[in-house]
C-alpha cells in the first residue's frame, strides 16, 4: 500500500474534528473554562514580561481573573495554548486549534506505533476509526487535557518502542524528554511508569540495566518532573486521599474492579467494544508474543488507574486506540479470505466517518455577548459573577479588555468552595446587608448572575439583588444542547447606590491554596495592569 496514506487519514481526521469549532464556548465539566483561561494567562505573561516578579504577578492576576488552574494542573498544555493566544488572538478559536494540534498528533503517533506492530492496513484503519468514535470525538472539540495527556503519551511510547526494538540512544533520549513532557501535561501520565515497568518485566531485558544512558534519562526525567510537582504539593492543600483513597483498600472493592470494564461500552460504543474486548482475551489466549506489546497496554491502563481512587470515564481514553486495533485483529480473524480484509476495513472506516459526521457534540454559548455588553459600560472596573460559567465570562471579559482594566468579583467572595476527596464550603458573607457593602466597599456597580444556583449558600445574594437598591439592565438566555443548562438565563443587575471603594486590601478567600490572596483593588481595577 501507499506509504502516504496516512497523510489522507490525517487530513480527514482534522477536517471532521474541526466541524463546528466555532459553535461553542467554554463550559465543558467546568474545567475547560480554567483550562482556557489559564492558557490566556501564559500569553498575557509573555506579553507582560514580568520576570522581576512573577509569583506577585501570578497572585494579581487571579485577584482581577478568578478562573486559573495554575498549580492544579501542570503547566505544559497550557503554555503551548498561550502561544495560540499569541498568534490568534484571544478567542475560542484559538483554544480549539491547540487541542486540533494535539488530536492529530496523537493521531500521528498512534499510526507510527500500529505501523510497526502490524500490518499498513490495520494502522491505517485503528489510526482513522479510533479518533473519530464519538466518545473521543467530543474531547477533541472541548479544550481539555486529556487529548493532550493521550497525544504524549502516545509520542513517548513510540519511542519507547523503537528503544525496545533497536535499543538506539536517540530513541532513548527521545523517550525521557517526552516522558517528562507527557507528565508537565497532565498527572494522568502516570500510566506511563506502570506501561514502562510491566513492558520491561514482560520483555526480561535486564541487560539495559547496565547502560549509563539509562539512568541518566530516567534521572533527567525525574530532575525536570518531581520538582514542579513538589512544588505544586507545597501550594495545594489537596488531599493525597483523592488519589490513593485509605491505603488504597478501595481497589480491593468489586466497584473499583470492574469500573473500567464496564464503560468501555461507554467509550467505544458496543460494536468496537465487543470486538475490542474479544480480540483482546484472542490475543491474550492465542498470540500473546505477537500481540504483547498492546496487551502490556491495555494491563497497565486498568492497574493504573483501578489503584486511584477518583473513577471517571475519561480517564482510561489512552486504550481506546488499543481497543480499535484489537477490533480489527478480530475481524481478520473472522475473515474466510484475506483478500476481504481491506474492503471490511474499508466498509468500518466509512462507518466510523458517518457516525462522526452524525455525531453532535456538546455546546453551550450565550455569554461572551453578556461580557461584551458589560464591558462597554461605564463603571464596569469591577464586575460581580455568580453562576456555574464564571470561568466563561471571565475569559470573555478578558477578551473585550485589551488593557486588563477590568477585574471580576465571584461568588466566591460570599461562599468559598472546594472539591477534594468530597465538597467542601466556607461561608464568608451570611446576610443581605453585608453583600450591599462588600459591593460598596469593592466599587461594583454590575453583578451579572445566573438564574441557577450551583453551590449552596447564596440566597443572601439573591435577596440583596431584588431589594430596591439593584436594578434589572438585561436579561439574556443561555443556548445549549445539554440538559444541565436548559432554561438557564442570565440577568444583569445595576447597584443604584453610591459607591465608595476601599483603600484598604481585600481578601479573596481561597480553599484550594494554603493561604488566602490579598489584592490592592486601587491597583487592579480602573487602569491599565500591570502598571
Amino acid at each position: 500500500m501507499n506509504k502516504r496514506l496516512h497523510w489522507l487519514v490525517l487530513l480527514l481526521v482534522g477536517i471532521v474534528i474541526s466541524i463546528g469549532m466555532t459553535q461553542s464556548e467554554f463550559f465543558f465539566f467546568g474545567d475547560e473554562m480554567r483550562h482556557a483561561m489559564t492558557g490566556v494567562f501564559f500569553r498575557d505573561l509573555l506579553v507582560d514580561h514580568p520576570w522581576s516578579n512573577p509569583v506577585q504577578y501570578a497572585y494579581e492576576y487571579y485577584a482581577k481573573y478568578p478562573a486559573l488552574g495554575l498549580l492544579y494542573w501542570p503547566p505544559l498544555f497550557h503554555m503551548v495554548e498561550g502561544l495560540f493566544f499569541l498568534l490568534f488572538g484571544i478567542n475560542v478559536v484559538a483554544s480549539r486549534l491547540t487541542l486540533l494540534a494535539y488530536s492529530l498528533m496523537g493521531v500521528y503517533f498512534w499510526y507510527k506505533i500500529a505501523e510497526r506492530e502490524g500490518p499498513q492496513p490495520r494502522a491505517l484503519a485503528s489510526a482513522f476509526i479510533f479518533p473519530l468514535l464519538p466518545f473521543v470525538l467530543q474531547y477533541e472539540r472541548v479544550t481539555m487535557l486529556e487529548i493532550p495527556c493521550v497525544a504524549m503519551c502516545l509520542a513517548s511510547l513510540y519511542f519507547w518502542q523503537g528503544f525496545m526494538r533497536e535499543e538506539r540512544a536517540r530513541d532513548l533520549w527521545w523517550f525521557a524528554a517526552l516522558l517528562a513532557a507527557a507528565f508537565l501535561t497532565s498527572q494522568k501520565a502516570i500510566f506511563l511508569v506502570f506501561f514502562v515497568v510491566l513492558h520491561f518485566l514482560v520483555e526480561w531485558r535486564w541487560k539495559l540495566l547496565k547502560r549509563w544512558d539509562v539512568w541518566a534519562a530516567g534521572l533527567l526525567s525525574a530532575v525536570v518532573v518531581v520538582p514542579w510537582y513538589l512544588f505544586m504539593l507545597g501550594k495545594l492543600s489537596l488531599s493525597y486521599e483523592r488519589v490513593s483513597g485509605q491505603a488504597f483498600h478501595h481497589a480491593a472493592t468489586l466497584y473499583h474492579l470492574t469500573f473500567y470494564v464496564e464503560r468501555v461500552i461507554l467509550q467505544t460504543g458496543i460494536l468496537v467494544g465487543v470486538l475490542g474486548m474479544a480480540g483482546f482475551v484472542w490475543a491474550l489466549l492465542r498470540a500473546r508474543k505477537e500481540h504483547r506489546f498492546f496487551l502490556v497496554w491495555i494491563v497497565a491502563t486498568y492497574v493504573c488507574f483501578t489503584l486511584i481512587q477518583e473513577k471517571s470515564t475519561r480517564h482510561t481514553l489512552v486504550w481506546i486506540p488499543v481497543l480499535v486495533y484489537f477490533t480489527l485483529v478480530m475481524v481478520e480473524n473472522l475473515q474466510p479470505r484475506k483478500s476481504w480484509i481491506v474492503p471490511v476495513f474499508s466498509v468500518l472506516a466509512v462507518y466510523a466517518l458517518v457516525k462522526a459526521l452524525n455525531t453532535d457534540s456538546a455546546k453551550t454559548s450565550g455569554i461572551e455577548p453578556i461580557a461584551r455588553f458589560v464591558m462597554a459600560q461605564p463603571e464596569s472596573d469591577v464586575v460581580y459573577y455568580q453562576g456555574f460559567l464564571n470561568g466563561n465570562f471571565i475569559f470573555f471579559v478578558r477578551k473585550y479588555d485589551p488593557q486588563k482594566r477590568s477585574l471580576v468579583a465571584r461568588e466566591k467572595q460570599v461562599v468559598a468552595t472546594k472539591i477534594n476527596v468530597g465538597y467542601g464550603t466556607r461561608r464568608i458573607l451570611n446576610t443581605p446587608e453585608e453583600v450591599i457593602r462588600m459591593f460598596q466597599q469593592w466599587g461594583i456597580r454590575y453583578a451579572v448572575v445566573e438564574n441557577r444556583e450551583f453551590i449552596g449558600g447564596l440566597s443572601p445574594v439573591r435577596v440583596a439583588l431584588q431589594s430596591d437598591q439593584f436594578e434589572v439592565v438585561q436579561r439574556y438566555s443561555i443556548h445549549s444542547n445539554q440538559a444541565f443548562f436548559k432554561n438557564r438565563r442570565v440577568t444583569i443587575f445595576r447597584y443604584k447606590g453610591e459607591l465608595k471603594r476601599s483603600e484598604a486590601t481585600v481578601t479573596l478567600p481561597m480553599m484550594t491554596l494554603r493561604e488566602d490572596i490579598k489584592a490592592d483593588l486601587n491597583r487592579l481595577a480602573g487602569r491599565p495592569w500591570p502598571n
